[in-house]
């Protein structure tokens, strides 16, 4: 299984980061506080803006404020919005000293 693996330490509760992979990849993460890390697919798939840049979490949404469109931050389903695309949505384990994303 291709993984990756990240820091857990630093983040604070509402912080995204943006990871670049070797093959040119962006995904991005966010830290939702009491080990609730989700990690997404930079790019909306609308028109590809950038979520590290456009991307908030209103409850259970991801919304891309570029032109507004809602996904579920569990499967990636657009619910609301201009998307009619999911978002591809990461699995992530979390340890005491990392978050562990899977890339598969």
């Amino acid at each position: 299984m291709r993984e990756i693996r990240i820091s857990r330490n630093g983040f604070r509760t509402g912080e995204k980061r943006k990871i670049s992979l070797p093959d040119g990849k962006e995904l991005v993460i966010f830290y939702l506080g009491a080990d609730r890390f989700f990690a997404f697919d930079n790019r909306c798939p609308h028109l590809g803006c950038d979520i590290s840049k456009y991307g908030v979490i209103i409850k259970e949404e991801l919304v891309c404020q570029c032109h507004f469109s809602h996904f579920s931050i569990y499967t990636g389903e657009p619910k609301k919005g201009a998307s009619r695309k999911p978002i591809r949505v990461y699995k992530t384990q979390v340890t005491p000293d990392e978050v562990i994303i899977s890339l598969i």
